[in-house]
């Protein structure tokens, strides 16, 4: 079995500089000018989310002190912060744009942390900052149509490739090899189980979609992308319904065969704490209908089971040790072949993959073989 895990390289190789990450940058603080930027879903005021970026990039200045680990509130933040400043640390005359788009996240739950932001002005905020990159990776499309730049000739790559797996949002693999792939990380053309009426989120009482409007003309920016500083995060995101379905199996169980969880379930029904309620009706619903769960809108089981040969291309180790974790932990395994663009990513993909003797090779070599 040969399974095949691609990252954003692949974009940026054969869609050119607009896939980077100055570009998104870029791309998207010139979107917030022109009229047919979503308002009405990202943020009224583009002003304020101009000025906030800005912020930002000041406050990453201050970050690389350590004086700013007062500021982190767990060991994950202060890992987080770690690894930035040592990818930063050797870097001179740093610009907006040359600061990772994820990194942002982190920079922002810091200062939110500095200036006692919580929410839900700090998740708002959040979620705007989220959907305005969202908004520029998608680049009005034109990210699903770089496979028309594939050269013909990297069809007889895929041909052996059981299995197609990627962190990117887009169709392109789908579209050139015309085989299913494995969106790790969601995709533009997968609706967040939030926004579907038929989803078993929305049979609660507190239904997700009474707060939301969805303008078709921009479904991507209801789509499951997830986009995170931290692989903990992503991997917490990825693995959220199916740890829900398995609280929620346990409770039905208890809630039917121990008077006591009953009797506390029960008073959950009417309280004034919105989680605990909708903890109540989500029991409930599946005390009735034991088929019920949340939608598991990751294939993260998929990606453990993965056995034999991995290929790993375009991938960063940068803010997506979760994967590499995975890689590293699995048993049925025999190969990892890693393409390297820069020999640096080599001793840091070494040192995540420890349980392996990955064989690395030039994707620069790659690319030119199929050309």
């Amino acid at each position: 079995m040969k399974s095949l895990l691609v990252g954003n390289g692949i974009n940026i190789q054969f869609g050119g500089y607009e896939n980077t990450n100055e570009a998104i940058i870029v791309r998207g603080i010139k979107a917030l000018e022109k009229d047919n930027f979503p308002k009405h879903i990202i943020l009224e005021n583009t002003e304020d989310l101009v000025n906030l970026i800005g912020y930002l990039f000041m406050e990453f200045k201050y970050m690389m002190n350590d004086n700013y680990n007062k500021f982190t509130l767990s060991n994950e933040e202060q890992l987080c912060l770690d690894d930035m400043r040592k990818r930063y640390k050797n870097r001179k005359n740093l610009i907006l744009s040359d600061i990772g788009f994820e990194d942002y996240y982190l920079i922002y739950d810091l200062f939110c942390h500095k200036n006692n932001i919580v929410n839900p002005e700090k998740f708002y905020i959040r979620e705007a900052i989220k959907t305005f990159f969202i908004y520029s990776i998608f680049n009005n499309g034109k990210v699903n149509e770089i496979y028309i730049k594939y050269p013909e000739k990297l069809r007889d790559f895929f041909v052996s490739i059981d299995n197609i797996f990627t962190t990117n949002y887009d169709e392109n693999l789908e579209k050139f090899t015309q085989k299913g792939v494995y969106y790790l990380h969601g995709s533009f053309n997968i609706l967040d189980n939030k926004y579907k009426e038929d989803s078993f989120r929305n049979m609660l009482t507190n239904k997700a979609t009474d707060d939301f409007n969805i303008d078709k003309n921009y479904y991507y920016l209801y789509s499951n992308v997830l986009t995170t500083y931290s692989g903990f995060g992503k991997n917490f995101s990825m693995n959220q319904s199916c740890q829900a379905n398995e609280a929620i199996k346990k409770m039905a169980n208890g809630y039917q065969n121990n008077p006591t969880i009953k009797k506390d379930v029960d008073s959950w029904k009417f309280t004034d704490n919105e989680a605990l309620r909708n903890m109540y009706d989500s029991i409930i619903l599946k005390v009735n209908d034991e088929k019920l769960e949340f939608e598991e809108q990751y294939p993260v089981n998929e990606f453990k089971s993965i056995k034999g040969e991995l290929i790993i291309i375009g991938l960063s180790p940068n803010n997506d040790t979760h994967i590499f974790k995975a890689i590293n932990n699995n048993g049925t395994l025999k190969n990892v072949t890693y393409y390297y663009y820069d020999k640096a990513e080599c001793d840091i993909v070494s040192s995540l993959l420890s349980n392996f003797v990955v064989q690395f090779l030039s994707v620069k070599k790659l690319w030119k073989e199929y050309k």
